[in-house]
């Protein structure tokens, strides 16, 4: 019998280990989410607001007004 003609069916992983590479994945992409939204978040509050006059505001808190 020749050995080449012989095809083995490909195995397929357990459910365990298909649920573990799924949950690793979630994981990942959490990750990644919190990140970019860290990042949105500095980003916004490092640009300075320029008003209609270019005048540069809200970088000082006045308490007494």
């Amino acid at each position: 019998m020749d050995v080449s003609a012989v095809k083995t069916p490909p195995t397929q992983p357990s459910q365990q280990v298909k649920r573990a590479n799924e949950v690793q994945q979630v994981q990942k992409r959490e990750a990644q989410e919190k990140e970019n939204n860290a990042q949105a978040t500095q980003q916004a509050q490092a640009r300075p607001v320029v008003n209609t006059q270019g005048q540069t505001t809200g970088r000082i808190l006045n308490a007494t007004a």
